[in-house]
Parts: C-alpha cells; structure tokens; sequence
C-alpha cells in the first residue's frame, strides 16, 4: 500500500522518522522571500526529465492519475492534468498546447508528502474506455488483421494510445509539460508503491498515521475506485507486475543486454533507426551506419525472377494493410498463408551479452516512393534472444499506427517508445508461432541472406551459436507468464526422430508449419506458383533431400515422420504421441521461480 504524508500531518512521524525523512531530501522549507522563478528552456520545460520534476503516475488503487513534484507549487501556479485518447508521435509531446489543458479545473489542495519528500496531487478518474487501451493490441486476431472493422476505424479516427499529460503554467507562462502513456504512468505508480512501502516499513510508520489529503480535481466518468485493475501487488517492476512496454524494454535490456541498433543518447533516451536503409537516426539526420548491424530485404520472387512491384491491379497505397499484393510467387509468409509482398526488411545484430536482437518490418505500404523504397510498415516486430539462457523478448508495434520505419524507436525510449510500439506489454504472436523457439523460419523469411550467404536470421545448423540437434536447449520468454503465455511442451516421439533430431517441435505448432514445409496445405499452396510448387522447392524440409522424390516421400523416414506429427497434431491425447517439458534454465527474476 502507497503511503502518502501530508505535510500539514508531518510532525505525527515521531523525531526519528523526520530526521530520516529530512535527511533524505530537502524537506523543511523556511519563511524567506520567495526568488523570482528562472527562466527554462524549452528542453528544461519538457519531457521526464522536466526541472520542476513533475511526473505522472496511474494509482491502480483509486482509478486515478496523481502528478508528483519535486517540491510544492508556488504561488501563482496552476497545475493541469488531462487524460484523453490519441496517438504519441515523435513531436507530440513538445507541440503539448497548455492552453488546451486549462479547460479543465486545475488540480487544488497543498498536495500530499510522501515518505520519499515528493508532494503528490490528486488527479482525474480514468474512464474505463480509456484504459482498455491499454490492452488494445492483446488480441491475437491482430496477426491476422482479423479484427473488428469499428476497432480499425476508431484507430485511425481517435488513435490508440491512451495519453496522460499535464502541465504546470504560471499565468500564461509554461513551466513544465508532460505527455506520457497510461501504461508507463502505471508502472511508475507501482514504482512509487513499493518505494513507499519499504521506506514506511524501514521508519516503522503505521498506515494509519497519515492518509491522504487535497482535493482530487475534476472526476471523469468511469471506473468505480481499484475496479479496473487486474494486479496492483505493491512491488517493485519486475516480470509479473510490468504493465508498459517502456518498463518491459528496460527488463529485457536488463537481463538480455541492449538492442544493438539504437545509439544511447542518456538514461531512457536513444536514437531511432531507419529500417530500410539501416540507419541511426537523430530526429531526420541521419547519424550512420551502426557497427554489427546486418539486414537485408526479403526477396519475392516469380518462377525465380525477383519482383519489386506489386501484381498489376493490386498496388498497395499508403493506407493499405496487407500482407500480399501477388497474384502468385514463389515462396510466401506462412502467417499470412502463402501471401507476400516485395519490400518487407528483415535487421539483425548480436550485443556483447551474446544476444541476438531481430527486427522485421513488413506489411509494406506504398508512399509514393515504391515498395522497394517506403519506409512505411504497418506491422513491425522485434525478438531479443540469448541462445546460451534460452531467455527471450518479443516486442510488436501498434498495427496500422506505429508505421513510422524511418524512425523505429527503441522499445525504452521514454520519450519516443509509443510511437511506433505497442502501448501495452504484449506480443500476440508469441504463443502459436514461436512456442517452440524465438526463431521461425521459411523459404520467404531465409531468403534474406547476410554478406556471407547465410540467413539473416539465424538459423540452427547454420550459425555457430544456434546448435542443431539440441533438445536441452532452454527457452523461455521474459514477462511469459504476464502475456499469458506458457510454454508449450515438445514432442520427443521416437517416430517423430527424423525431425526432431534436427529442431524443436512445439505441441501447438506443428500442423500448418509441417504441412507447408513439406509441400501440403492448400491453405498456403493456392497462393504459390507451379515453381515454387516443384519438389525441390516445396519439400524445404529437411534441408538436405539426399534422394528423396515426389515418388518416394510418402515411404520415406521423413514422410513416416510427417505422418506422426500430423496425428499428434490432431490427436494429443494419443498413447503414440510423447511429450516433455521444454526446458526453462536458469534467469534471474526470483518473483517467478
């Protein structure tokens, strides 16, 4: 429980707790006269790291948001809290017009002190509607684009992104200006939760000492008080508990290491990167090419003739949001079965923690300047994973809004995280195409080669630290158990040996993704050509065909195989079908062990 002191309840701590508090911060003011207030920047003005120290936070408790200040406001001062839905662009924050927060009734009372000594006011109640915009982006169907025509239309009228901001002005004169997510001002409530409640716990103050004081501001419709909270378990961020991608960034970067394609420019503050041309990027100058970094566009071919436009009839333009724009090609996306599109970009890097960062973009959308050239992706993902731990992070953009592949922020970005990545801690797509390992391949996705021929994302067998044949090799996802996802479990059947001797075969998995690497499935072969058709190039699995025809598949150990895993596929339950637990190994996050 967060404690809040008010300051007119201070001397109720006792001598001992006061000179702790006192002695931590500057905490006891003087009468003096007071100083004419410093002229600010813009820079001192705006953002986290404003000069009045304001920030926000969401108090799951109350349903509302509160704003915290280094020290009280002064004379003359007026604070403005405004919550609203929207989209965070990379200028957003700074083109904040104060004036438009005043339409609502400032924020009044002293404000409270907490153990820490920052003065906390009470903001504005969180509609209900808005906070579901938190979770807006968890529904699988969004892989697909199988959602709600309204859910869509919304988006591109209203945004997607609940916004939290505010404003300290001083006649018409800004002081400080915020803008911030709901789910990053959720996770600093939960940050200042367990701050409080360890220091309460280190003075030994009861919670009835003090409570909480002010006026809260104007209420907005919604939620009744602590109804709209799932969790609120009053510690500190950690892998149950994380609500926004920012905070998610920063555990993955923690236990993974950084992504090697942003600059860091400060604590939660780096360059963009330009996706197309594998670039850094400050604002629209471009700051270079980055060291280890390696990517490639991915390939569409026609009966082996390499395509750069889109089948005539079929352009995509600025606002499309397909996967495919080809009446046929030769090899397509498995999640969009068997579709493609020319243009799509696939990056990859490796971090000195041994890491392998992976960033596709795709689901191309013309701006005028080709598919071959736009910087426009409508969907947008990233897996961080250490093959030695198995640990693994998956980030996915907001579909149809966080497009911008020109300036891709880096996921903790404080500033800048939102406007490409999804608001929320979720990755849809982890459970059903990557529950047996971070990478899945194809004959699409690999032909994107590296300068020495081998795939850019890297491929057991054929990079050193992706071993073949490794069933004990750990895997698990950072935050799993947040997304809702567990592992599922393998398939260790002697009869599925052929194939499992070579990769991991996951139990929810192995239906689509075994008949289209084995040449069946009309669902993804309908959209193929009678090349990519032929033997040769729709049996890609396995890698080596060492003999085996269209004539004598089926007999085969591999066709035998192919056979086993298709009845477990079906038939779980089945006595024939042997499962086992993948292995999680060892990470250091004591709350889910």
């Amino acid at each position: 429980m967060t404690v809040i002191m008010p300051s007119r309840h201070f001397r109720s701590f006792g001598l001992v707790a006061a000179l702790a508090v006192a002695a931590g911060s500057a905490f006891i003011h003087c009468s003096a006269p007071e100083e004419e207030d410093e002229e600010l920047t813009e820079d001192a003005i705006t953002g986290v790291n404003n000069a009045l120290g304001l920030g926000l936070r969401y108090d799951d408790k109350t349903g509302r948001v509160q704003a915290s200040l280094k020290t009280p406001l002064k004379d003359g001062e007026k604070l403005f809290i405004r919550v609203r839905r929207g989209k965070i662009t990379l200028t957003s924050q700074k083109e904040l017009a104060c004036e438009d927060l005043t339409q609502a009734r400032p924020l009044s009372g002293v404000g409270d002190r907490e153990l820490t000594g920052n003065v906390v006011y009470q903001g504005p109640k969180v509609d209900k509607s808005i906070f579901d915009l938190v979770h807006l982006y968890d529904d699988p169907n969004w892989a697909t684009g199988d959602v709600a025509a309204q859910i869509k239309a919304d988006i591109k009228k209203y945004g997607p992104d609940p916004i939290v901001e505010a404003c300290i002005l001083k006649g018409d004169k800004v002081r400080a200006k915020l803008q911030t997510n709901l789910a990053y001002a959720w996770d600093q409530g939960t940050k200042a939760e367990a701050t409080n409640a360890k220091m309460q716990s280190t003075l030994g103050i009861r919670a009835g000492d003090a409570g909480l004081g002010g006026d809260g501001g104007e209420d907005e419709p919604g939620v009744e008080n602590g109804n709209n909270n799932p969790q609120g378990n009053g510690r500190a961020i950690n892998e149950t508990n994380v609500s926004s991608q920012i905070e998610y960034g920063e555990l993955c970067v923690q236990e993974l290491g950084e992504i090697p394609f942003f600059k860091k420019r400060g604590q939660g503050k780096y360059d963009t990167f330009d996706c197309r041309n594998l670039v850094g990027m400050d604002g629209d100058t471009v700051t270079g090419a980055i060291d280890g970094v390696e990517g490639a566009g991915i390939p569409v071919t026609v009966d082996g003739v390499a395509q750069t436009k889109c089948s005539p009839g079929r352009e995509l333009g600025l606002n499309s949001e397909s996967y495919g724009c080809m009446d046929k090609a030769d090899h397509g996306m498995y999640l969009a079965t068997g579709q493609t599109q020319p243009g799509p970009m696939v990056v990859t890097a490796k971090n000195d923690k041994g890491t392998h960062w992976l960033l596709l973009c795709r689901k191309v959308a013309d701006d005028g300047s080709g598919m071959m050239n736009t910087t426009v992706f409508n969907d947008m993902a990233m897996i961080g994973t250490n093959p030695k731990t198995g640990r693994t992070c998956f980030f996915q953009n907001s579909i149809g809004s966080g497009r911008d592949g020109k300036h891709v922020p880096h996921p903790a970005d404080v500033e800048k995280s939102t406007t490409v990545w999804s608001t929320s801690v979720q990755s849809y797509c982890s459970g059903q195409c990557h529950g047996a390992d971070a990478f899945v391949h194809s004959r699409w996705i690999d032909g994107a080669k590296r300068s020495n021929g081998k795939p850019i994302v890297p491929k057991q067998g054929e990079h050193p630290d992706f071993l073949i044949s490794d069933l004990s090799a750990p895997y698990s996802i950072i935050a799993g158990d947040k997304l809702g996802f567990s592992i599922p479990k393998q398939l260790v059947s002697d009869e599925a040996g052929p194939c499992i001797n070579c990769h991991r075969v996951a139990s929810n998995s192995i239906g689509s993704f075994a008949r289209w690497s084995t040449g069946t499935g009309e669902d993804y072969f309908r959209n193929i050509t009678d090349f990519g058709k032929k033997f040769e190039e729709s049996h890609w699995m396995p890698p080596r065909l060492d003999g085996l025809t269209e004539a004598n598949w089926a007999t085969s150990k591999y066709g035998k195989a192919l056979e086993h895993l298709q009845k477990c596929s079906t038939n779980a339950a089945d006595p024939e079908c042997i499962w086992a637990d993948v292995p999680r190994g060892e990470f250091n996050n004591p709350a889910v062990r």
